[in-house]
């Protein structure tokens, strides 16, 4: 198994950025979700869970600042009051992205059932304070288990987009195989992880974004044929880099949990 892809999200709930190699620390991928789009005056964070339509916005790193291009094509500094603007006409309500800070309460806006578009608004307090993450930092997929997927469902594309994993694991195995890497150690370059969960997921997968259309069938077909479950959520154990993507990357090998 090699390391396929790589990939950042600058801004939580927006497209993200394709990587050659990058560090790995305590907060997971260098600059991941450092960013959020936020409500002004609550200053709670918005997620695609509930605001599909975040994923038609792009963000990446660029000499050192993080741009965001919006639907329409325009293309800003994350950080300046145009791209605040445009966004909150995008979205129809005062926003702007703001950057975490250690210390500072991280909420996210949810809904109550994230496998579907209905039920309330609820504020959900983030484990982590500097940095917009739901959950744990890091998150790994293999190419097959998107094949195992589609097996099930071949009218859906399960594309990686939809499923937004740090690291896509090219891999000639068949079935979820990174499933049974939980419990265990997993060596990524110099970076080693302990895996301490499957990965649940949410109607984000579903929502349309780039070439994807909408599609519920992606989330059904994850529930009904792997709990909803698709890729893993490792801690990292010890930091470094992340080898380049492609054909020449190391293995991802797997060792038991000391």
């Amino acid at each position: 198994m090699l390391v396929g892809e790589l990939w950042r999200y600058p801004v939580k709930s927006l497209a993200g950025e394709p990587l050659v190699s990058v560090a790995v620390g305590r907060l997971g991928v260098d600059g991941d979700r450092q960013r959020a789009v936020v409500d002004s005056e609550s200053g709670v964070s918005l997620s695609a869970k509930r605001y599909g339509q975040l994923l038609l916005c792009q963000a990446w790193t660029e000499n050192s600042l993080v741009m965001v291009a919006l639907p329409d094509g325009s293309v800003f500094d994350a950080d300046s009051p145009d791209t605040a603007e445009g966004l909150s006409e995008f979205l129809d309500r005062r926003v702007e992205i703001r950057r975490a800070k250690a210390g500072e309460p991280v909420r996210h806006e949810f809904t109550t059932d994230t496998s579907t578009d209905s039920g309330e608004a609820m504020v959900v307090e983030a484990p982590l304070t500097e940095a917009f993450f739901d959950g744990l930092s890091v998150h790994l997929l293999t190419e097959a288990t998107l094949r195992e997927f589609a097996r099930h469902q071949p009218e859906s594309t399960f594309h990686r987009a939809r499923f937004r994993p740090n690291i896509l694991v090219s891999s000639d195995d068949e079935g979820f195989v990174e499933d049974d890497w939980v419990g265990s150690h997993i060596n990524v370059g110099e970076v080693s992880f302990r895996v301490v969960k499957h990965k649940t997921r949410c109607v984000m997968t579903t929502r349309p974004q780039g070439n994807l259309n909408l599609d519920r069938d992606v989330l059904k077909t994850v529930g009904r044929v792997n709990q909803r479950r698709a890729g893993i959520e490792p801690v990292e154990h010890r930091p470094g880099c992340f080898p380049s993507a492609g054909a020449t990357s190391p293995a991802v090998p797997r060792s038991p949990a000391g």
